[in-house]
């Protein structure tokens, strides 16, 4: 158990999460899509940063809202690494990750 999350299953979703937080987040995204606010929900979507050494990042959301990809990450506590991952994701490939607390 990583920085005290609890692994959580979404009825609503028919899926586990990581903690009750992103839980609670997917929850809410999945109402939003089934009102038609938003389309196109993903969960997990994996980045490949590097090749050689296999370094990847997930993000726990992603969704087009007014036709626009919204990428979403679910942290209680950031570290040094996810930071790092973060700012070679936008170098790399131009994605900025909204930060939901």
């Amino acid at each position: 158990m990583k920085y005290k999350s609890v692994r959580t299953w979404s009825n609503l979703c028919n899926r586990w999460f990581s903690s009750k937080l992103e839980t609670r987040r997917a929850e809410e995204l999945h109402l939003l899509e089934l009102a038609g606010a938003i389309s196109d929900l993903h969960y997990q979507v994996k980045f490949v940063l590097s090749e050689s050494p296999r370094i990847t990042i997930s993000i726990d959301f992603c969704y087009q809202e007014d036709g626009k990809w919204i990428y979403e990450d679910t942290k209680g506590f950031l570290t040094r690494d996810f930071r790092s991952k973060m700012a070679w994701l936008k170098e790399k490939y131009n994605v900025e990750v909204m930060l939901k607390r």
